[in-house]
């Protein structure tokens, strides 16, 4: 949210079977401070974490997921 300077975003990417990882490729082209984040992230479509291949439907909304430290 900080790093993008909103709290939710629309992002169209190319192709009919555009994955999650199409999704990380194109995000630092929008948004390059999140290009040493996103290495670190995990990215959630509905309650789930997904893996980088996991292909994008139209109207899916992804989320990113930071990495939480506990004590």
């Amino acid at each position: 949210k900080q790093t993008v300077g909103a709290k939710q975003q629309t992002l169209e990417l190319d192709g009919e079977r555009a994955t999650v990882r199409d999704l990380a490729e194109a995000l630092p082209a929008r948004y390059p401070a999140l290009a040493e984040r996103l290495p670190t992230v995990a990215f959630v479509l509905g309650d789930t974490i997904v893996p980088p291949h996991t292909v994008l439907r139209d109207g899916d909304t992804a989320a990113l997921l930071p990495p939480v430290s506990g004590g």
